[in-house]
This record gives structure tokens, C-alpha cells and sequence, in this order.
């Protein structure tokens, strides 16, 4: 085994030779670990430098004969181990014999305490046993008592909080009843106020406006209930695959009687099966229906004015075979053209007069500019939405057709109501747009009245009519005279062909 140096300050004998420097012979000098041999780590343990007093043992013993240390040690720590093994094993029997005593002691005290009181306690739980039944029948009567009690209040409480909650209902009922009854006085008493404005207004006609409201109450349900459906992405596809088929039809009409019906009979057939696909695609095609009908009538009237026979032929026949399009046809027109109430919307002073312009729909010539289309611009365009009016009321129905449910007498009516209210600048060319294309219908229903009407148009409202700023009234003013003149001359007006005259 290894001997460390414990002390490594060894200092070297001086020699009896000559130096010039005593530090190299005095320096310190700190040696590496080395493995010494016995007599060396004798000489040093005797000098003092290491000290080990377990490798002294093994160099005095075990060095000395290994083999005989081991067998004395193992052999004496045996008895040791042997002897200590005795002693715990006497000690825990010594403890195990003390315990059985104490424990048959107390046996034997117990069972003499069971026989002195096993009399008394017999006694004593049979006095228990009945008190413990008194206690409980008294426990039981108090419960029952307390339960009673609590549910006769409970049923007194509820009682009285449903006669209070009847009685607060009634009191809500009542005041708001009495609510409801001063609101509907109040909106009675708006209506009549309002109903006593516009019967002393000369702007609108009452039975006009309230003849538009009903119609225009399907436009509303159709804004209400039907466009939201067109977020979902499948309606709105259905609906544009079908309408493509409506405004192809519509573009397709001609003059001719039998191609009208063709295209109604298409059109028709198309509708109703989507009807029965779905009711709501079907609302949705009407109002389409209604749209592309009058952009057309606005477009090919102004074109060629006899165009208001055949589309008002072709509406005539698709109201007549689906009741639930003339609502919507009819509210929609009118919204389009408000004379056709008739609604001049200058009644209202504080209404500026491009408010007034826009209420009677004036349209937009330039987005950018936010200018309107003029006075002439805006009337012609009016007029080709009153002749499809007209030609709408006096249409007849061919062999086989039914009878038409928007009759002449509506054409009657809307010109008693505007020759009954002032004049305007653009009076009277709305009136002979209408009468271009209905005066011979109206002749034939009522031929005394419309004679009368005629003159009293001629001789007395004529002379009324304003003229414009531009004067650009003054034409349709001359053009509405002359058609009078005529009809009071030949006897018979001058209306606008159905057909162009063949070409020679």
C-alpha cells in the first residue's frame, strides 16, 4: 500500500562545498507521491513525517501472518455476534411473558366486573329502551307539528303571492290596455289629422295613396321575408338560374298575339314549378318578373310607343294566371312613377326642391356629378310608365283568354283624379300619354262621361296647365289640344296603332 508524505517541508543537508547562493541549497522542496518501502515508513514514522495507526497495526499484525489475524477475528466476532443474539432473544421472551400476565389480569378483572353489573345493566337498558321511545315519540309528534305548520304557511304564502301575482296581471293587463287604447286613439287621431291633410292637400289623392299603400304592402312583406334568404349561397344560386329565364322571355316579346302567348305559357310554366319547388324562390321571381317588365316598358315605349300593347298584353295574361304578381307589378309601377297616384310631393315646405325631385323620381344622369336628368328627360320617361298603365287597363282578351281583372274603369279613375287635382308642368303630358293609347276603351265603356271629360279637359284645364321655366312643357301641351281637336272633329280620337302599318 501507498505512503503518503504528510510533511512536505524537507529540507536538504547543506554541503561542505562552496556556493555561491544558499537559496539553492536551502530551497523547499515538494516532492511527488512515491511508494516507499517498510524500513523507509519506519525511519519516517520515527522522524515524525507520517503517521498511520492503522497501517501500523497491519505492519505489526497483519503483515506479520494475514491468514491467522483473519480466522481469530472472523471466529472471535462469531461469539460476539452469537452471545448478543442470546441476550436480545432472553429479553423479548422476558417482555412476551410480561404482557400474557398483565393481559390475563385484566381478563380476569373484566370478567368480574361483567357478572357484578350484567343485573343492573339488563335493568338499566330496558329503562333506556323506553325512555329512548318517549324521546323519539316526542321527537316524531314536534316534527309532525313543525311540518304541518310549515306547510300551511307555505300554502297561505302561495296563496297570497298568486293572489298578488293575479292581481299585479290584471293591473298590467288593464293599464296596458289602457295603453294600447291611448295609442290607438293617438295613431286614430294621427291618421284622421293626416287624412284631413292630405284630403285639404292638392298634391296627393287619398284614395290614390291608400290604393298604392295596399299594393305596396307585398313589396314590403317581399323586403321583409324574402331578400334576407338571398345571404344563403344555394337560394341565391337557385333564384339566378331562374331569373335568367324571366328576363330572356321578357326580352323576347313581340306585337304579335300568338308570340305573347307563347311566351306566357313558357314563362307561366316555369313560374309555377318553381312554386312548387319552392314558395320563396317563387315570391322572388314575381318581384324580378315586375322589375324586368317595367324596364322594358320604359325602354322600348320611348322607343316605339305601341310596345305598351303587348307587354301590357303579356302582364295582363301572368296576373290573370298568378293573382299574387298584380301586387307586385302594380306596387311596383307605382313606386316608379307616383303620378300615377297621382303624388306631386310639393306640398311639404320643408322639403327642398331636390328632395321633391328625388320623392318623384327623378333619375341620376351623372353619379359623379350627382346631376339629374331634366324636366323633359324625366317626363318622357313618366310617360311611357302611365301609357303601359293605360294599355294595361284597355287590354282585351282574345279568344280562350280570361277576363282581364285590372279593367278600363282603373284608366277612368286615375283621370278623373288628376284632372280633379291643380295642374302641373307636367300634367298634361302624362294625360295624353294615357289617352294615346285608351281613349277608344274609354269611349266604348263610358261614352257619354268620357265625352263630357274630354271637353271639360279641352275647354277648361287646358288653359290651366303652367308652363315650364323651359318652356319645355309647351309641345306636350299643343300635342294633348290637338289630339282633342281631332277626336271633336272626325269623332273619333287618334290613338297609337298596336302594329307599325306594313311598309309599301
Amino acid at each position: 500500500m501507498s505512503m503518503h508524505i504528510t510533511n512536505p517541508r524537507i529540507y536538504t543537508v547543506p554541503s561542505d562545498s562552496d556556493s555561491e547562493s544558499d537559496y539553492e541549497d536551502y530551497k523547499i522542496y515538494t516532492p511527488k507521491t512515491r511508494f516507499l518501502s517498510q524500513q523507509q515508513e519506519s525511519q519516517l514514522i520515527k522522524l515524525g513525517c507520517v503517521y498511520n495507526p492503522v497501517e501500523e497495526y497491519k505492519r505489526s499484525h497483519l503483515y506479520k501472518n494475514p491468514k491467522v489475524y483473519d480466522q481469530q477475528f472472523a471466529s472471535k466476532m462469531q461469539q460476539h455476534q452469537l452471545k448478543l443474539k442470546n441476550e436480545i432473544d432472553q429479553m423479548l421472551a422476558q417482555k412476551r411473558q410480561r404482557q400474557q400476565e398483565e393481559l390475563n389480569k385484566m381478563k380476569a378483572m373484566l370478567s368480574a366486573m361483567t357478572v357484578l353489573s350484567s343485573k343492573d345493566d339488563q335493568d338499566d337498558d330496558k329503562a333506556f329502551e323506553e325512555e329512548l321511545k318517549k324521546q323519539r315519540a316526542l321527537i316524531d309528534d314536534a316534527i309532525a307539528l313543525d311540518k304541518k305548520k310549515s306547510e300551511n304557511a307555505t300554502a297561505e304564502a302561495e296563496a297570497k303571492a298568486k293572489a298578488k301575482a293575479e292581481k299585479e296581471k290584471k293591473e298590467q293587463e288593464e293599464k296596458e290596455k289602457k295603453e294600447q287604447q291611448a295609442k290607438e286613439l293617438k295613431e286614430k287621431k294621427a291618421q284622421q289629422l293626416e287624412m284631413q291633410k292630405i284630403a285639404q292637400s292638392s298634391a296627393v289623392s287619398p284614395q290614390g295613396l291608400e290604393e298604392y299603400k295596399k299594393y305596396f304592402e307585398k313589396i314590403e312583406f317581399y323586403k321583409a321575408n324574402i331578400r334576407p334568404k338571398l345571404q344563403n349561397d344555394v337560394f341565391r344560386k337557385q333564384c339566378f338560374q331562374a331569373k335568367l329565364v324571366i328576363k330572356r322571355t321578357v326580352s323576347q316579346l313581340q306585337a304579335d298575339h300568338k308570340v305573347v302567348a307563347e311566351k306566357f305559357n313558357t314563362l307561366n310554366n316555369h313560374l309555377l314549378g318553381i312554386k312548387q319547388q319552392s314558395p320563396e324562390a317563387f315570391e322572388y321571381m314575381l318581384n324580378q318578373l315586375a322589375k324586368f317588365l317595367l324596364a322594358q316598358a320604359k325602354q322600348e315605349i320611348h322607343a316605339t310607343a305601341f310596345a305598351a300593347y303587348f307587354l301590357a298584353r303579356f302582364a295582363y295574361l301572368m296576373f290573370s294566371s298568378i293573382p299574387e304578381f298584380l301586387p307586385y307589378l302594380m306596387g311596383r309601377l307605382m313606386k316608379r312613377c307616383p303620378y300615377l297616384i297621382p303624388q306631386y310631393h310639393d306640398d311639404d315646405p320643408s322639403l327642398s326642391h331636390d328632395e321633391i325631385k328625388s320623392r318623384l323620381r327623378y333619375a341620376i344622369k351623372n353619379k359623379e356629378k350627382k346631376t339629374l336628368e331634366t324636366f323633359l328627360e324625366h317626363a318622357e320617361g313618366q310617360k311611357c310608365y302611365v301609357m303601359f298603365y293605360g294599355a294595361l287597363c284597355q287590354t282585351l282578351p282574345d279568344s280562350g283568354q280570361p277576363e282581364n281583372p285590372f279593367p278600363i274603369k282603373h284608366a277612368w279613375i286615375w283621370l278623373a283624379r288628376i284632372c280633379n287635382m291643380p295642374p302641373r308642368e307636367i300634367t298634361p303630358i302624362l294625360v295624353n300619354g294615357l289617352l294615346e293609347v285608351s281613349a277608344i276603351r274609354l269611349l266604348q265603356a263610358y261614352p257619354n262621361q268620357t265625352a263630357k271629360l274630354f271637353r271639360l279637359i279641352r275647354e277648361t284645364i287646358c288653359p290651366l296647365y303652367p308652363i315650364s321655366s323651359g318652356q319645355e312643357n309647351v309641345a306636350g301641351i299643343k300635342r294633348l289640344e290637338m289630339f282633342l281637336d281631332d277626336y271633336f272633329r272626325t269623332g273619333q280620337p287618334e290613338c297609337v296603332p298596336e302594329k307599325l302599318p306594313p311598309s309599301v
